[in-house]
């Protein structure tokens, strides 16, 4: 079945009903599925991670010697002036109060096999290192400075209690089964409620740590989903409307975008249920913005070319058929391209990334799907009246290509005045955007950074750190066996870094041990001082031992993100390449086309710089933002290119290059802007989120998407395009063999009569063919090529 056939078979007088059916059936068991898609969803950092991953191992073993995950949550009491009697017995109610909630771990088995230890078995092992007058070595010294021997019997109490020096905090450290998601927020909730229940007046309690910044992420998410739905279809709705100007319009688009998102979560949920991909919360929330803003866009181009063709056919069928035979392929190319560069993350090393390219494709192959099935047969069932009250009358004299007097039109035939002049000037600009990179802070964001807002963890943790030294209350988890554990405590105590060391979990052989390192100047100076305790560890007890704990995890994620980048850029331009190639059936406009999308990628990442670093005032970058940023700008950006260009190769076969270039950005400016102001505004409404991740991705999308709009798009391809000539579409035959660089671009002049053409082929058989054309017959030379003429 070719094109032309289905095209028809979608829209038909009875195949319509026929498609509706098939959707309604879709959407119905879709809707069942979509609603789930929360109860599988994963926000655990240490599931971001790769299971080769340093940190990964460690916790995969401490989950081995506890038998379930379980995390810290630090509850920080702070009172300014100094805690008094009543808070001391309140705290020790709560502390009471805490053994007894649903998910709290309040004591387990010893790591010494249930034979008590202490500070007295401590001191019988070192004693006979001593010498007659009582001295260690020194490095038993350090060790018994910096190992805290706790007083263990047949169980340990893991709800410990620490006053702060100087009398105004106490931190009380409260180990939960930490399973993810809902599970581990209703804990929290419940240790929330038991800490403010009676609490003094002037005593305040926050809850962080760990499972506490779990919390609070995720009740960011729980809170606005539907806040930001609402928002990017409000986006949706009202550059429909001015674009449109229909009352009732809008809403067919807008339905069958939310269609496509129901399909979109439901197969998610399929897929994330068999294991085969991770959703996190922001891959949902990326999820809802992309197919509604990369839906929204595939309906305008749709119906844009629907209302040109219904001005040429008195039957909507018919109209609508060939809209879809002429704009198809553009939305068809232009999804797969998106799809492509999404699922180029399937090779990501990081789990988060990696998850957020199939859930994302899948939701962009269901926008399309729906815009090429669902919304022409909705359309056709309506007819005309939905573009009340401009409704497009059956006008036989209509003009073929009124684009050409129109202000994008107009700017094409200005671009077309000294094109290499306005290409040169745009890319120069551009490049002062990209100078902004100088500005970029990279190193990924720390756990205060992540929110814009100041909930219950971040506050707490302020707390932590004005009372307490540093890292006591996010300890790095060192595990090794008990073969090498000795020798792990000796040598980790010979680090300067490290203040102290306890005693944590035992089991399957492994023994956890949690090291307190004195924090450094700044986050990356922490990064640093742990990865260096790391190869230290692993040159004395390798490959036994393993360094976790959340400062691990944050290295070991910024790792795994570099790599990625330097992996999947590349591939992300060859896939994009290939794609172009087959689409425009050329090598030099693909080279083009993805050269200004680079070009434009860099200037955002420019002004982003700039705007993070002057204006939000961020402590860094994420570290998925750029690989994140780069695929969406390339994916999308590229999207615009191909709406334009392939209107101008599908007018190329009739006009010369120069003519068809002002074409296509006529009867394609109008579309193409309107979807770009679509989708930077909806990926703007990611703001609703007060993560600063997504703050940062929608400021650049947003940014990014606008830039290639209005400046890349419209100026720069369409000045590449006059300039290079008929060059652009080497090595098909539309490139005529023309060497553009040996001359100017060809003369350009407005349609204004119409006559015959003959196109005489004379290494076929020869037969005259006569094609419709318009403009004054002007037969030059240098339109002689290769045997054939063309008569302009």
């Amino acid at each position: 079945m070719n094109g032309a056939s289905l095209a028809g078979l979608l829209c038909g007088r009875r195949t319509k009903w026929v498609v509706l059916l098939v959707w309604l059936g879709v959407v119905v068991v879709a809707a069942s599925l979509a609603g789930r898609l929360e109860s599988v969803q994963q926000d655990d950092v240490a599931g971001y991670l790769p299971a080769s991953a340093d940190s990964a191992q460690a916790v995969r073993r401490i989950l081995g010697m506890q038998g379930e995950n379980l995390s810290p949550a630090t509850i920080v009491y702070e009172r300014p002036g100094g805690l008094g009697e009543a808070d001391d017995a309140e705290i020790a109610r709560d502390v009471k109060a805490l053994a007894g909630v649903p998910g709290v771990v309040a004591e387990m088995p010893t790591p010494t096999g249930g034979r008590t230890f202490g500070r007295a078995e401590f001191d019988r092992e070192l004693a006979p290192y001593r010498d007659a007058r009582g001295r260690l070595p020194e490095q038993l010294r350090r060790v018994e400075q910096k190992f805290r021997a706790p007083r263990l019997t047949k169980t340990i109490k893991l709800i410990a209690t620490q006053r702060s020096g100087d009398g105004e905090a106490v931190q009380v450290v409260v180990i939960v089964r930490d399973q993810g998601g809902r599970e581990t927020a209703e804990i929290v909730d419940r240790i929330r409620r038991v800490v403010d229940e009676g609490r003094p007046a002037g005593l305040a309690a926050y809850i962080t740590g760990m499972v506490g910044f779990q919390a609070d992420a995720l009740a960011v998410f729980s809170t606005v989903d539907s806040d930001l739905l609402l928002a990017a279809m409000g986006v949706a709705v009202v550059v429909l409307l001015i674009t449109y100007r229909s009352a009732v319009l809008w809403l067919f688009p807008l339905g069958t975008v939310l269609v496509g998102l129901a399909v979109a979560m439901g197969v998610n949920y399929l897929l994330a249920a068999a294991g085969a991909i991770t959703v996190s919360s922001v891959a949902v929330s990326l999820l809802m913005v992309l197919v509604i803003g990369a839906g929204t866009d595939y309906a305008l181009l749709v119906i844009a070319r629907y209302r040109e063709e219904l001005r040429r056919h008195a039957d909507r069928h018919e109209a609508m058929a060939v809209a879809l035979r002429r704009a198809g392929p553009a939305v068809v190319a232009s999804a797969a391209t998106v799809v492509a560069a999404l699922l180029c993350l399937v090779v990501a090393e990081l789990n988060s990334t990696r998850g957020l390219g199939p859930v994302s494709a899948v939701g962009v192959t269901s926008a399309m799907l729906a815009m090429m099935t669902l919304l022409p047969a909705v359309m056709v069932v309506f007819g005309r009246w939905v573009f009340w009250p401009l409704v497009p009358h059956h006008d036989p004299d209509a003009e073929e290509h009124p684009a050409d007097h129109g202000r994008w039109g107009a700017l094409g035939r200005r671009i077309h005045a000294n094109p290499r002049l306005v290409w040169v000037v745009t890319v120069l600009g551009l490049c002062l955007c990209a100078s902004g990179l100088a500005s970029y802070r990279a190193g990924g964001l720390g756990n205060a950074d992540v929110f814009l807002s100041r909930p219950d963890s971040v506050v707490g943790q302020e707390a932590a750190e004005r009372h307490f030294p540093s890292g006591e209350a996010d300890p790095v988890q060192v595990v090794t066996t008990e073969q090498y554990v000795r020798d792990v405590i000796v040598d980790t105590a010979q680090r300067p870094e490290v203040t102290a060391i306890s005693l944590g979990a035992a089991g399957n052989g492994d023994i956890l041990l949690n090291v307190t390192v004195r924090g450094g100047d700044g986050e990356e100076a922490e990064q640093h001082e742990v990865l260096a305790l790391r190869d230290r560890l692993r040159a004395v007890a390798a490959p036994d031992v393993n360094v976790g704990g959340n400062v691990a995890l944050i290295a070991d994620l910024e790792r795994g993100a570099q790599r990625d980048r330097v992996v999947i850029i590349p591939l992300v331009l060859l896939v994009v390449f290939a794609v172009l190639a087959v689409l425009l059936r050329s090598l030099i406009a693909p080279m083009l086309l993805l050269a200004t999308v680079v070009l434009s990628f860099l200037a955002t990442l420019g002004i982003s710089s700039l705007a993070f670093a002057h204006l939000f005032g961020f402590a860094g970058v994420d570290q998925g933002f750029v690989l994140l940023v780069f695929v969406l700008l390339v994916a999308l950006g590229v999207d615009y290119n191909i709406f334009l260009m392939h209107r101008v190769r599908e007018e190329a076969h009739r006009y010369s290059t120069a003519h068809s270039a002002i074409l296509g950005l006529g009867a394609t400016g109008g579309v193409i802007t309107s979807a770009g102001v679509v989708l930077a505004g909806t990926f703007a409404v990611l703001v609703v989120l007060p993560l600063t991740q997504t703050v940062q991705i929608a400021f650049a999308v947003a940014v990014g998407v606008l830039l290639d709009t209005m400046i890349v798009r419209s100026v720069l391809v369409t000045a590449l395009t006059l300039d290079v000539g008929d060059a652009v579409w080497w090595p098909s035959r539309l490139s005529r063999g023309t060497r553009w660089w040996r001359r100017g671009p060809r003369p350009y002049r407005l349609p204004v009569a119409v006559r015959p053409r003959v196109m005489l082929r004379p290494r076929r058989l020869v037969r005259p063919r006569v094609v419709l054309g318009s403009g004054k017959v002007a037969l030059r030379k240098s339109e002689k090529v290769g045997g054939e003429f063309s008569g302009k």
